[in-house]
């Protein structure tokens, strides 16, 4: 079975970079395909059981990139066999394994290298005990850039921009021009700039051109090398005196490469904020926590909890696993998990999930899912592997990008020519030349739509929506129609007791037929059951304990009663029931035809069932399934922005009308099964209609399936079995308006993102090839083309 796995990649500057490291990982045996994003910095791939992931590092380093690997350090208790050595080698995303001093102790210790993104540090704990080893970790080491790296970076940066400064006061300053030793001196610091700035551009054009490639690298290694070599040219061939000695470029060559550099850090600054949504939600878990075991709180790392133990939360803390409260009261913020607004009270029996805050109050919780099974785990692994994917319009994008750079070379050497041949001034054709190659920007297109996707995916996240597929965002403006479920999604799908009528032969109350119904039905799990146990408890009744249970499917349940209550308080007020025969089921309809209170249930479309005592029906109860509190204002949002909505339910007709017109539908298609459902979306689309269908992604796959856009309502435990575009994992239905007007304006940040890449580029080359432009105001224009873009993107933030 194919697997997905999403690695990050370093040290690409381009949409170009990023198609030579998806060329190479494509090229890997076992590889079924592989989507890199520039933007994100991260590669999407799917593989099959024979992928060697050490060859997947080296094909990328090939390149001239790099995979983000992490080194974890494990004590054991006994040294590692070579035989088991080479059996660990063979697991899932790891590079190497080490044997290793110890130390802190004498223990014997093992170094596992490892990509990031394959494995987890539990796996690696699991694979060791596997083997029968007992292993704790003493040390990790995520191999990326360090913060220290990246601050040299743009140290030199700065440092070269200061130096192009003083390089260009020797060659332009008219008392310094015909100075031999500035001419010389510019020359020196030149070189030290080029040589110190430069290696990694020209590093990496080296690996690109070793792939017969070229990247943005490309062309500013030759557009600062082009200036370079020539004005040292211009320095050799110098003699005094002369008339009309050859201007200098080294200002320019420096220039270049530190304006560009400077341009990039701030492009990187600007795209870590873009990104920032998924990097908080993966930090949400602490990487601590408080666990209870034998009767002792331990502090224990989160790789070390299992299913079972019960962890201690204090205000303050977030809470580390998902679980169910045991202990204690408190109030928990779920604000960045379920787009829930309000903290929410949480006591014994209620379900907590990990990454929310506890903000008053304390829990013990019983872990039911830990580590990558937790919700925010799933959540953030979803919002990765979506951050992977592209719509329709980067594709278009990426591949002109694809082919950009080789048009840009050979544009830049038909200018070269074309200035050589029509005027023969070298110089004049050398400053065209470098200006094409440096004034190029295919990173602007690379990164028009993955950082607005990016940043849209967060947003999105927020309101309680995730996206399987970037493309959805695409689709999303273009909805006309909205077909919504009624039960589970425009209902909550909990049955709720509405009334209860009584015979009016004074011999019961309205409580008492509640109670011998709650009593009969107490243990059993049907909706409707649960649903007059929970408004039994609500109203403080005691109730009977039941014997001798029948359940007859279809028809209700009969049980014996006695006169021993649940609850041990007024006990004699059950004695009038002992021993007596209780039915709770169908009632037929005729019988509620001819009692006004019941016609009127029956009109009002609530589900409702006769309570009978020892053969005589002696009361009835009225359930119903409640819409959501937010139900109706969401319809009318999204009328309100020229969606049509239909309510598409598996009820009578009567029943279907009138839930539609409480929700103010505007049309509504009643008995429909599974099939008629996926029928009306076809039979919309069919009359050129774009449809939204949202579902609860069971009952409705095939609709949702074949809507233009399914959405489906999800949990905690279903979040990777849904099979729609997106999930909802919050109770608010008024998102759904929200999160349409939002993928607009987030489509219009990307055709805007789009127009001005593509103009700038299509508005700047000819002006650059016709020797309208500066060298360094080609660079200075070329950093800020990428910055803009991104700074444009950041607008969804807001």
């Amino acid at each position: 079975m194919p697997k997905r796995y999403s690695l990050t990649v370093e040290g690409m500057h381009c949409a170009a970079c990023a198609e030579t490291v998806a060329k190479a990982l494509r090229s890997v045996k076992g590889v079924k395909s592989a989507t890199v994003n520039f933007a994100t910095e991260r590669a999407l791939i799917e593989t099959d059981d024979r992928v060697d992931f050490r060859q997947l590092a080296t094909a990328v380093e090939n390149t001239g990139y790099k995979l983000s690997t992490q080194t974890s350090k494990f004590s054991l208790n006994k040294p590692l066999d070579e035989n088991d050595a080479q059996i660990l080698e063979t697991a899932v995303g790891i590079i190497s394994v080490e044997l290793l001093p110890n130390l802190r102790s004498s223990a014997p210790a093992v170094s596992i290298r490892y990509l990031d993104g394959t494995i987890s540090r539990h796996d690696l704990l699991k694979h060791l005990k596997s083997l029968g080893y007992q292993a704790q970790l003493i040390d990790e080491v995520t191999e990326k850039p360090t913060h220290d790296e990246a601050q040299a970076s743009w140290k030199r940066a700065w440092i070269g921009l200061a130096i192009s400064f003083v390089i260009m006061l020797l060659t332009m300053h008219p008392s310094l021009v015909h100075q031999a030793w500035a001419r010389w001196m510019s020359f020196a610091l030149a070189t030290l700039v080029v040589a110190w700035v430069g290696t990694p551009f020209f590093r990496r054009a080296i690996a690109a051109a070793m792939q017969r490639t070229a990247t943005m690298d490309t062309l500013v290694s030759i557009g600062a090398l082009s200036a370079y070599t020539y004005s040292l040219w211009a320095l050799l061939a110098w003699h005094e005196p002369k008339e009309h000695i050859q201007h200098l470029y080294f200002d320019s060559a420096t220039f270049i490469l530190s304006a560009i550099s400077l341009g990039k850090g701030l492009e990187a600054r600007a795209r870590a904020i873009a990104t920032s949504s998924l990097r908080n939600l993966i930090s949400l878990l602490p990487s601590k926590a408080k666990v209870i075991r034998k009767g002792v709180e331990q502090d224990l790392p989160l790789e070390a909890i299992q299913v079972g133990d019960i962890v201690s939360v204090r205000t303050g803390e977030r809470v580390p696993v998902d679980g169910i409260v045991v202990s204690g009261k408190g109030s928990v913020d779920e604000s960045l998990l379920t787009g829930e607004g309000e903290p929410v009270d949480k006591g014994k029996g209620d379900e907590v999930l990990g990454g929310s805050l506890c903000v008053d109050g304390f829990l013990q919780v019983e872990a039911l899912r830990v580590g990558e099974s937790t919700f925010v785990a799933q959540m953030a692994r979803f919002m990765d592997e979506a951050q992977g994917t592209k719509p329709k319009m980067q594709r278009l994008a990426d591949k002109f990008a694809a082919i950009f750079v080789p048009i840009v070379l050979l544009l830049a050497a038909a200018t070269f020519l074309g200035w050589l041949s029509f005027t023969g001034d070298l110089t004049k054709a050398f400053v065209a030349t470098v200006s094409v190659t440096v004034i190029a920007c295919p990173c602007a297109m690379g990164l028009a739509t993955p950082t607005a996707i990016a940043v849209a995916l967060g947003r999105i996240a927020q309101m309680g929506i995730l996206v399987r597929n970037a493309e959805v965002i695409e689709k999303a403006p273009s909805i006309t129609t909205l077909v919504l479920d009624k039960t589970g999604t425009a209902t909550r799908g909990q049955m709720k007791v509405k009334e209860v009528w009584v015979k009016n032969d004074g011999f019961m109350t309205l409580d008492e037929v509640l109670m011998l119904a709650a009593s009969a039905e107490q243990g059993s799990l049907h909706p409707i059951a649960q649903a007059i146990v929970q408004a039994a408890k609500e109203r403080k009744l005691n109730l009977l304990q039941p014997s001798e249970i029948r359940a007859e499917i279809g028809w209700g349940v009969s049980a014996k009663l006695s006169a021993i209550t649940t609850s041990r308080s007024h006990e004699d007020v059950h004695q009038k029931f002992a021993d007596s025969e209780v039915f709770v089921g169908k009632i037929d309809v005729s019988e509620l035809q001819e009692n006004s209170t019941l016609q009127e249930w029956l009109e009002s479309g609530w589900n409702t069932v006769g309570v009978w005592l020892n053969g005589k029906l002696v009361g009835c109860i009225a359930l119903a399934d409640e819409l959501r509190s937010d139900a109706v204002e969401a319809i009318h949002r999204l009328k309100a922005i020229g969606i049509k909505v239909y309510l598409a339910t598996g009820d009578k007709p009567r029943i279907a009308m009138k839930v539609a017109k409480q929700l103010g539908c505007d049309e509504v298609l009643a008995l429909a099964t599974p099939q008629r459902k996926a029928q009306l979306v076809g039979q919309l689309q069919k009359e050129g209609e774009r449809v939204l269908m949202v579902g609860d992604g069971i009952n409705d796959a095939i609709a949702l399936s074949q809507a233009d856009i399914g959405v489906a309502f999800a949990t905690a435990t279903d979040l990777t079995a849904q099979a729609a575009d997106a999930l909802m994992v919050t109770e608010q239905l008024t998102v759904l308006p929200e999160f349409l007007v939002f993928a607009k304006r987030t489509k219009q940040i990307m055709m805007q993102n789009l127009f001005w890449a593509f103009a700038y580029n299509m508005a700047a080359l000819p002006l650059a090839a016709a020797g309208k432009l500066n060298p360094m105001v080609a660079a200075i224009a070329m950093a800020l083309s990428s910055i803009t873009v991104v700074g444009n993107a950041l607008r969804l933030r807001r």
